[in-house]
């Protein structure tokens, strides 16, 4: 649970070191599938679910980063499901793949499912949650530069705020026996206090994961896209406040306009907001900010290597294809 760009790949990455877990790189099944769920029609027609099933595995079978596990057999996953429906089939892929592959536990860092844990209580599904935090500011900096998420410093601040306060709020609702929070500034210095939290809740084997970059599964993210080549090095101790000196001042003032009351509940100094100071923008001002962080969006997608934009495209084709044959 959280936002993008705050180490979930690091952690995903050593977890999927312990022999016991498949981690996967996420092909954002949920958050995918869920809007195309009205092109299936009724998923208790055999055909319609094992469409779905289909066009799952497609799915999975596109990522820009491979999956490291068995072949996905469509007819296997089907016999599986006890419910028709989506969140089955994809609880039930990460099991097949778990049982295909000899392990115990699957994890998945689609962190954007935190939207979805109404779906998920509904059905009874209680995974244990890992909430994964960074400053936001730094978060910013890095999407900045990234393909995906927003581009402009008030989109950002805005969608940072979001996602920590809806984290918040559903952890305030669960066992604390359900979750574990994982600032990452502490992770990065000090990863093996919050493995042992993970594995003690999970009854994995703890052992050190510090040589994560040179396994296989580091390499095949690396090389799936740029926004992930640091997965590759020995976790980088110093990677946090680098805001400081990217952003500028008015930039950092935004965001702190926007999500410093968050900034401040997850314990981070703010920098450039007095204490008590407001500020209200005005509709003319977040149209511009909107327009600004639409054109850098666009933008940045012609300073992507070729080789990134032809993996990402080949699941945007997918879910094109899947609306144009639903019509």
């Amino acid at each position: 649970m959280g936002t993008q760009r705050s180490g979930s790949n690091l952690l995903r990455i050593m977890l999927d070191q312990f022999p016991e877990v498949f981690g996967p790189h996420p092909p954002h099944i949920l958050i995918t599938f869920y809007p195309l769920l009205k092109y299936y029609g009724n998923l208790e027609d055999t055909g319609n679910f094992k469409k779905l099933i289909e066009d799952i595995c497609r799915l999975i079978e596109v990522n820009p980063v491979p999956w490291d596990g068995a072949p996905l057999n469509r007819e296997k996953i089907f016999s599986r499901c006890r419910r028709r429906t989506l969140l089955e089939i994809f609880i039930q892929i990460n099991e097949f793949e778990c049982s295909e592959s000899g392990k115990k536990i699957w994890s998945c860092k689609s962190m954007e499912s935190l939207y979805l844990l109404d779906k998920y209580r509904a059905e009874g599904f209680e995974p244990l949650y890992l909430y994964l935090f960074r400053d936001g500011r730094d978060v910013a900096l890095s999407f900045k530069k990234a393909i995906v998420g927003e581009k402009h410093i008030y989109n950002l601040a805005v969608k940072w705020r979001a996602d920590q306060e809806a984290c918040l709020k559903e952890l305030g609702n669960l066992d604390p026996l359900r979750y574990v929070k994982i600032k990452y500034e502490e992770y990065i210095n000090d990863n093996a206090s919050f493995i042992r939290e993970i594995c003690t809740r999970t009854g994995i084997t703890y052992h050190n994961v510090d040589d994560f970059y040179k396994s296989d599964e580091s390499k095949r993210t690396a090389a799936g896209g740029k926004m992930w080549e640091n997965v590759t090095k020995p976790v980088m101790k110093d990677n946090y406040g680098k805001f400081l000196k990217e952003l500028s001042e008015e930039e950092i003032l935004i965001f702190e306009q926007v999500a410093g009351d968050t900034l401040v509940k997850l314990g981070y100094q703010l920098h450039f907001l007095k204490p008590g100071e407001t500020k209200i923008f005005t509709p003319e001002d977040i149209a511009a900010f909107n327009a600004e962080n639409d054109r850098l969006k666009k933008a940045i997608v012609h300073e992507l290597p070729e080789e990134d934009i032809r993996k990402r495209k080949l699941q945007s084709d997918l879910i094109a294809e899947i609306k144009n044959y639903a019509h």
